[in-house]
């Protein structure tokens, strides 16, 4: 039995014990939690007390509500249950197309708008801040994981190519292969974790305290950057899997 001390708020000292019985496995992965009014019994405390424990809990990504059956502990080591493959493979048409890009459906139409390039995306695709850029956006599903994709092209690239009358861009394997023929064609990729903007966690039904993987694709062509594609999922659906071969040694 937990003794509540002041000054420290009850609620909080709720929560880290229900932490460190998360942690210390007590309260195993997969496991619900006793229900508010059984901690609030065995605590001697208010509901709306301990649902500010949970909501805590939640917000540390320690549990999840499943409503009616309760509040289930989420394991902070558990792999996701999907695993994307990053590569790409090049098709019989000279198109490219993602390693495990077949699993992926979208689920509407994507949208095609005309977005002024933020300061990140002015950086990688080495243009002005500001550049307008073509751009398509799509939410894809596979195995109950969503994830949404965006494909950008400056206007200063687009306007060289069949996009610049006809602004809705055709899905990054037709992108990229019609650049493919033009010169030297290749990718560089940047992962980073982050916390989703309310619209992505919204979009993607994250749970509180989730964070999101950002993935980053820039394709360039003869070193210039024509094209940069983003993914962003749940950091708990999914982990990115590549392959990395060793150089050889330079000669001498």
């Amino acid at each position: 039995m937990m003794e509540i001390k002041a000054p420290v708020s009850r609620w909080k000292q709720v929560a880290e014990y229900l932490r460190e019985r998360i942690l210390d496995g007590t309260f195993p992965a997969g496991q619900a939690l006793p229900s508010e009014q059984q901690l609030a019994e065995e605590f001697g405390l208010s509901r709306p007390t301990i649902r500010n424990a949970i909501n805590e809990l939640k917000a540390a990504g320690l549990v999840e509500v499943q409503r009616p059956k309760g509040t289930f502990v989420r394991s902070p080591s558990a792999r996701p249950a999907r695993a994307d493959h990053r590569g790409l493979t090049r098709t019989a048409t000279g198109g490219y197309v993602d390693s495990d890009q077949e699993s992926w459906r979208e689920v509407d139409s994507p949208s095609h708008l005309r977005i002024n390039s933020a300061l990140p995306q002015a950086e990688l695709l080495a243009i002005p801040p500001g550049e307008p850029m073509l751009v398509r956006m799509a939410l894809e599903r596979a195995d109950g994981v969503a994830r949404m994709r965006r494909l950008s092209v400056p206007f200063s690239v687009a306007q060289d190519t069949p996009w610049a009358d006809d602004p809705a861009l055709p899905a990054p394997s037709e992108v990229y292969g019609y650049f493919d023929p033009r010169g030297r064609l290749s990718w560089q990729e940047y992962v980073r974790a982050r916390m989703p903007l309310p619209d992505e966690a919204e979009t993607l039904k994250a749970m509180p305290g989730t964070p999101v993987l950002h993935i980053t694709r820039v394709a360039t062509l003869d070193k210039r950057p024509v094209a940069l594609e983003e993914v962003v999922v749940c950091g708990d659906a999914l982990e990115a899997v590549y392959t990395i071969t060793a150089s050889k040694p330079r000669s001498r």
